[in-house]
């Protein structure tokens, strides 16, 4: 939709489309596609409505660029720093030998080397971290997208216990797994579960199903994906659009199976028709973890029609977006089912925990399928291998059938939920909602700002994006401040909100977002550059340089009609926003 609703802006902003086409159009959307477009409208308006362009926008500095008073700054902050988080401190210098952390050079600049490290927890509990200094921050990690009932929910709580209680026999059923497959098969629609021990592992179980299926070799997956840390699909797109080994001790053999395309182009299409008879599946985020704003529906809809016509496994890789803004993920709000789906972190609340679901064709691979007991009927003699100590471990089977009930019971509020209702009280509706209220507010700041940076959303998920820039030293600082000031972020991007979140919490996540901004623009690490005056139009994601608001009764776009349906659609959204 991202392309789709941001044409439909330019064109009512432009007066290319008439208002009965506007509307027809505007009707036709689901609702989180109308909430989207009215955000964009909005936002187009704001830049427009002052009467003037600004010659000039703001940038964030780069550590190659700092001068004596940002070093001074820096040097400040550093005290600080290290007094807020002393004990964190010590303890890496005194533990990391022995601990081996792959992600602690994640990010690194060299100008805040004194500050790069991460805290040490002491606890946790519903949306708040506490630290070992005795500072408590409002957590939007969201463990990397496993949470999303606050920490420690006490329903997770007691199922794991009572697991323990019954010991932990790693082998054999249990009435609990019976259980937990069939309401995640409800949940998402699929017809059989399999449960792997991670969301690397679900993925690599779902590319060999789909190999045996096909008798084919290449996957195609799509660059600027991530598919977990296994060779099978580590792999990066070259300079040439070759299929590149994506790192030291990773096989180019590997990566030589792969194809890796351009995500959402037409081309990648004409790709996969021209060379279907060697393409054994094609895996999918459909909402990109590291690209939130790319969201190519029609792409996604031509992609499943042309994987159907051609016999292709179409997988979708959901370890983020599965049970995050619906039961069933991205493919519940696009209305796309692939033949096969990957989940991971949130069905187990917490403990490791992967899932491959989909069609009986497909996973009946891994076990032969259904047979009978009283008759002739024997399983499927090909079969895929899969093995795990830890698959079926009772506490992650305990912790993921709490979590699927917990999901059912919050949804049994309302029945026929598009997930993005204002009215509905449904845990997707009320979350989605929240984050998308929270994060039109901190747009309009950096809008109102002229900030080059903005938030990407996807239900519950978003992710600051500084525009233009990649992690330079100004967003470092944005999150080491933001940590200061009471929010506990992701240095890797995404973040979330929890079920546990109150109306204060999200108050006080904007408020210390806009605080830390507002140091950084005091002390310098924004810059004004000039610009050259747009063509063509940019992404409304993108904010563009303002001067000030002017009053609504100032706005004139010269065409009664026009004026009309953006009034309608402020209406629509101030109504949203009450």
């Amino acid at each position: 939709m991202q392309t789709l609703d941001n044409e439909i802006a330019e064109k009512i902003l432009s007066k290319k489309i008439e208002k009965a086409e506007a509307m027809r159009i505007f009707d036709g959307l689901s609702e989180s596609d109308k909430l989207e477009l009215i955000s964009k409208i909005k936002s187009k308006l704001m830049d427009t409505s002052g009467g003037a362009t600004s010659s000039k926008r703001l940038k964030p500095l780069d550590q190659r660029d700092l001068e004596d008073s940002h070093r001074s700054f820096i040097e400040k902050l550093t005290e600080s720093y290290e007094k807020f988080v002393y004990k964190s401190k010590q303890n890496i210098p005194k533990n990391h030998y022995h601990f081996v952390d792959q992600r602690r050079n994640f990010h690194l600049i060299k100008e805040l080397k004194q500050m790069h490290f991460q805290v040490t927890y002491e606890k946790a509990d519903g949306a708040y971290i506490h630290d070992i200094d005795g500072n408590k921050y409002i957590d939007i990690s969201g463990d990397m997208g496993v949470n999303i009932f606050g920490h420690k929910p006490t329903f997770m709580v007691d199922a794991v216990k009572a697991a323990l209680d019954r010991g932990i026999p790693l082998t054999g059923y249990s009435e609990t797994i019976h259980n937990v497959t069939k309401l995640i098969s409800e949940l998402t629609g699929h017809d059989r579960v399999l449960f792997t021990q991670s969301g690397t592992e679900a993925v690599v179980v779902a590319t060999r199903m789909a190999r045996a299926a096909t008798n084919r070799k290449k996957i195609v997956l799509f660059d600027g994906a991530y598919h977990g840390l296994s060779d099978v699909v580590m792999v990066m797109r070259g300079m040439q659009g070759e299929s590149l080994a994506a790192g030291p001790g990773m096989l180019q053999e590997f990566a030589d199976q792969i194809i890796v395309l351009k995500y959402g182009d037409k081309e990648s299409l004409d790709i996969i028709e021209a060379q279907a008879d060697e393409i054994a599946g094609v895996l999918v985020e459909p909402v990109q973890s590291r690209h939130i704003y790319n969201k190519p529906v029609k792409f996604l809809n031509e992609l499943r029609n042309l994987t159907i016509e051609k016999d292709i496994p179409l997988i979708f890789d959901e370890m983020i977006t599965g049970f995050r803004v619906t039961p069933k993920g991205a493919q519940g709000v696009f209305n796309i089912t692939p033949d096969i789906s990957t989940y991971g972190k949130i069905p187990g609340g917490g403990l490791p925990t992967g899932l491959v679901a989909g069609s009986k064709k497909y996973m009946d691979l891994i076990d032969g399928g259904t047979w009978e007991f009283e008759d002739d009927s024997m399983p499927k003699s090909k079969r895929v291998g899969m093995g795990g100590t830890h698959s079926q471990n009772p506490l992650k089977i305990a912790a993921s059938y709490a979590t699927m009930s917990e999901i059912k019971r919050r949804m049994e509020v309302s029945k026929n939920c598009n997930y993005f209702s204002n009215d509905c009280e449904c845990l997707y509706c009320k979350l989605n909602i929240k984050t998308m209220r929270m994060v039109e507010e901190l747009n309009q700041f950096f809008i109102e700002n002229n900030l080059p940076i903005t938030i990407d959303i996807f239900g519950s998920l978003f992710r600051f994006r500084f525009v233009d820039s990649y992690w330079g030293i100004t967003e470092a600082l944005m999150f080491l401040l933001m940590r200061m000031n009471g929010v506990e972020t992701n240095i890797q991007g995404n973040c979330f909100l929890t079920t546990a979140h109150n109306q204060e919490d999200i108050r006080n996540i904007i408020d210390a977002v806009k605080k830390s901004l507002k140091t950084l623009i005091k002390e310098n690490f924004f810059y004004e550059a000039k610009i050259e005056p747009q063509i063509e139009s940019v992404p409304v994601a993108m904010p563009k340089p303002v001067v000030k608001t002017a009053p609504k009764n100032e706005v004139n776009i010269g065409n009664s009609q026009l004026q009309q349906l953006k009034d309608l659609l402020l209406r629509d959204l101030k109504k949203i926003s009450q």
